[in-house]
């Protein structure tokens, strides 16, 4: 399996353009997978940077609905007009970030239906999009943050992320967890696909961990007490490794890294890893 980066806050070469979100090209056995789409076309200039070939991407997988993730979507058809797009029934509502009194948006582009009518799949439950690749919707959730709000401007809600799935890749050497922001927590999120896929370990634990509170500042959205204390239930589970990128944040890659030290390592622009099919 090979997983390349076309898009991270971050870049590995000057010649990737990196911004704010993430996209991630996943060729596994049995397809290929583009997993999120960032927040514009950047992913597909990095493709061609890349010399990576998007137009044969069997699917498009969206992890939840802000632009930084779904943004990139309404290019898709420049380079890929075939692939099924999935994303879960949610995305698509409108979603706020607050910064001080001020909400911005940050939904899903207002078109994506209108342009992908004929090939949006939303999904509600467990869905296997070929041998080996399965997407898991994630259930409401508690766990709030409190810079992200949902809902209609004059009825806006904390939100409970029902917009966010994870996709799970089996291999001989057990389960590769892909996810785009770990808003449910990447721990919680661990023990779920856990549960879905019982007595497998996960040889690979990939994505974002939100550990930043407000992206633009790059604060920390957690206690330095609750990252030591998420690195060290990580280390405690059964995976053998793990690669954080995007909305993990340099600072709250640091602290984990005290823990979990050669078992984590980073991801940025213009990066590929290979793991075991």
């Amino acid at each position: 399996m090979e997983i390349t980066v076309l898009l991270e806050n971050t870049s590995c070469d000057s010649k990737y353009t990196a911004k704010h979100g993430l996209s991630l090209l996943i060729k596994a056995e049995h397809g290929q997978i583009l997993f999120d789409t960032g927040p514009d076309r950047t992913y597909i200039d990095n493709a061609k940077q890349l010399n990576v070939d998007l137009s044969i991407v069997d699917h498009v997988v969206v992890s939840h609905g802000h632009s930084d993730h779904i943004g990139g979507l309404p290019f898709l058809n420049e380079v890929n007009s075939t692939a099924p797009i999935y994303f879960c029934k949610n995305a698509l509502e409108t979603h706020w970030l607050k910064i001080g009194p001020y909400y911005h948006n940050v939904s899903a582009p207002d078109n994506i239906l209108n342009i992908y009518k004929q090939r949006a799949n939303t999904i509600t439950e467990k869905l296997v999009i070929f041998e080996g690749a399965t997407l898991i919707p994630l259930a409401p959730t508690n766990a709030h943050e409190k810079h992200l709000y949902k809902g209609p401007k004059n009825e806006r809600k904390l939100d409970d992320f029902n917009h966010e799935l994870m996709l799970v890749l089996e291999t001989t050497k057990g389960l590769v967890l892909i996810t785009g922001c770990s808003h449910h927590g990447i721990v919680s999120m661990t023990r779920t696909a856990m549960e879905h896929f019982p007595n497998r370990s996960i040889a690979a634990l990939i994505g974002g961990f939100h550990l930043i509170g407000i992206p633009i500042i790059n604060t920390l959205g957690k206690t330095k007490e609750e990252i030591v204390d998420t690195a060290s239930t990580l280390d405690n589970l059964p995976i053998q490794s793990i690669y954080t990128c995007h909305c993990t944040g340099q600072r709250g890659y640091e602290i984990l890294k005290t823990v979990l030290q050669e078992k984590l390592q980073y991801l940025a622009t213009g990066d590929t890893i290979i793991l075991e099919d």
